[in-house]
C-alpha cells in the first residue's frame, strides 16, 4: 500500500508535465496556422501597428520546443542521420559563398516540418483542441477566399519593409485575365493549399456522408474561385485513391504513379524540346504555368546546377529557394523558385536529393498500413502534399511542413508520452463534444 501511494506522487506530477508541454505545443501549433491563414491581413495591419515582427513569434516557438523535445528525444536513428545531413549541407552551401545567414534562414523555414516531427504525438494527444482550430481556420480561408473575390481588401498587393528587406505582405495577380483571390493569406496558392490540407484532415473523421460531400464541395469550389489547378488536381487525386486505401496493392501502384509523377514532370521539362511559344507571354490554356515551369524555371535551375558543377553534391542548404532570393549569393543566378519538390531537393542536396524525395513512396504505404484515423487523415494530406509538389515548393509551405512532419512522425510510431496520458486522454474524449457526424477522437 505504501509503495503504491510513493508511486502515485511521483505520476502526478509527471502527468501533470507532459499535459503542460502537450498543451504548449498544441497552441503554438494553432497559432501557427492562423499566422498561415490571416498572413495576407495580419501583415498589413501588423505593419501598420509596427509591430509586424511578430508574425514569426510562432516559429520561434517551433525553435524553443523543438530544441526541448530534442533533449529527450528516442526515435530512429535515421532522423538523427537527416540532422546531420542538414549541417553538413549548411556548411556545403557556405563554402559555395552563401552568408551563415542562408542556411540559418532555410532552417527556420523548415522548422514547422521538423517541429511535426519532433512534437507531432503531443499533437495527436490533443487532436480535438487542433481539430476545432483547424475547423475555424478553414471556415476563414473559405470566407477570406469569397470576401476577397467580391470586395476590395486592404491588403490585397500590399508590401512593407522589415529591416533592410522588402517584402510581400499579399501577392496581386492573375490567370488568364481572371484574378487570382488569396483571401485572408499571403497567396492564392497558399489559401487552395490550406483549404485542401484542412478539407482533408476534418474529412478523415467526419461520419455523416452528407457533412463529408458538403465539405468537399465547398472545398473544392472555393479551390477553383483560386485558380489554383495544382492544389485541384491533388485534392481530385486524393479523392480517387482514398476508397481503395484499404487495398494495399492498387494503393502501391497509385503511390507510386503519383509520386513518380513529381520527378518525371521535370525531367520531360529537361529532356524534351518544347515549343517556347507555349510559355510565351499572353500564351493562354490551362497547362500555360505548366509549360512555363517545363521550358523556363526547371530548366534554368538545371542549367545553373550544371554550370556550378553542383550536380552530385548539389548548392548545399540556403541555396535554393526563399532563402536565396532573400539573401543572394554572388553570382549565383538561381531562379527565386524551384517549382518543384523533386527539383528543390536535387538543387540542395545532389544526389541525396532524389532519394529523400523517394522516401516518400515508404512514407505512405506505413501510412496505409495503419488502421487509425489520424493515419487516413496524415495520409491523405501527405499524398495531397505530393501532389501539389509536382509544382510548388512544399517544404517552404509551413502548413504542409508540419503536416507532413506529423506524418513521419505517426509512422515512426514514436513513443515521447506516457501511458497514463494516453488513457487519461482517451477517457476524456468525448463524441459530444462535437456537431453531428463529425468526431475528433
Amino acid at each position: 500500500m505504501k509503495s503504491a501511494l510513493s508511486l502515485s506522487r511521483f505520476e502526478a506530477p509527471a502527468t501533470r508535465l507532459a499535459m503542460n508541454k502537450s498543451t504548449l505545443v498544441v497552441w503554438t501549433a494553432i497559432a501557427l496556422l492562423l499566422v498561415e491563414t490571416f498572413s495576407g491581413a495580419l501583415r498589413y495591419y501588423f505593419d501598420q501597428a509596427g509591430i509586424s515582427a511578430l508574425l514569426y513569434l510562432p516559429k520561434v516557438l517551433c525553435v524553443g520546443l523543438f530544441a526541448l523535445e530534442l533533449t529527450t528525444l528516442k526515435t530512429h536513428r535515421l532522423f538523427w542521420i537527416l540532422l546531420l545531413g542538414l549541417v553538413v549541407s549548411a556548411g556545403l552551401g557556405m563554402l559555395h559563398g552563401a552568408a551563415l545567414v542562408n542556411p540559418l534562414f532555410a532552417l527556420f523555414g523548415y522548422i514547422p516540418l521538423l517541429f511535426g516531427l519532433v512534437c507531432g504525438e503531443h499533437l495527436e494527444q490533443r487532436r480535438k483542441l487542433l481539430g476545432w482550430a483547424i475547423g475555424l481556420c478553414l471556415l476563414a480561408t473559405i470566407v477570406g477566399v469569397y470576401a476577397d473575390s467580391l470586395f476590395s481588401v486592404p491588403w490585397k498587393g500590399y508590401s512593407y519593409n522589415l529591416g533592410d528587406q522588402e517584402l510581400t505582405g499579399n501577392m496581386t495577380w492573375a490567370a488568364d485575365g481572371i484574378d487570382r483571390p488569396a483571401g485572408f493569406a499571403r497567396m492564392s496558392t497558399t489559401a487552395a493549399t490550406l483549404t485542401a490540407v484542412f478539407t482533408l484532415y476534418l474529412c478523415a473523421f467526419t461520419r455523416s456522408k452528407v457533412l463529408l460531400l458538403a465539405l468537399l464541395g465547398v472545398a473544392f469550389v472555393t479551390i477553383l474561385v483560386t485558380t489554383n489547378k495544382s492544389t485541384a488536381v491533388a485534392l481530385i487525386a486524393v479523392l480517387l485513391v482514398m476508397p481503395f486505401y484499404n487495398q494495399r496493392l492498387l494503393c502501391r501502384v497509385a503511390f507510386v504513379v503519383l509520386v513518380g509523377m513529381g520527378a518525371v514532370l521535370p525531367l520531360v521539362g529537361l529532356w524534351t524540346p518544347l515549343d517556347p511559344s507555349l510559355a510565351a507571354s499572353g500564351a493562354e490554356g490551362s497547362l500555360v504555368s505548366l509549360y512555363d515551369r517545363m521550358i523556363n524555371t526547371w530548366p534554368r535551375l538545371a542549367d545553373e546546377v550544371a554550370r556550378r558543377d553542383w550536380s552530385w553534391t548539389g548548392g548545399g542548404l540556403g541555396m535554393v529557394g526563399s532563402a536565396v532570393n532573400m539573401f543572394p549569393v554572388d553570382n549565383v543566378k538561381y531562379p527565386a523558385v524551384a517549382d518543384s519538390l523533386f527539383m528543390y531537393l536535387w538543387a540542395s542536396f545532389g544526389v541525396m536529393g532524389p532519394m529523400l524525395y523517394a522516401l516518400l513512396l515508404p512514407l505512405l504505404m506505413t501510412l496505409r498500413s495503419k488502421n487509425s484515423w489520424m493515419a487516413r487523415a496524415l495520409l491523405s494530406i501527405s499524398l495531397c502534399v505530393v501532389v501539389v509538389g509536382w509544382t510548388t515548393d512544399v517544404l517552404e509551405v509551413p502548413v504542409c511542413g508540419i503536416f507532413l512532419g506529423m506524418a513521419i512522425a505517426h509512422a515512426l510510431r514514436r513513443k515521447a508520452m506516457p501511458v497514463q496520458w494516453l488513457i487519461t486522454e482517451r477517457r476524456r474524449s468525448n463524441r459530444d463534444d462535437y456537431p453531428d457526424g463529425l468526431q475528433l477522437t
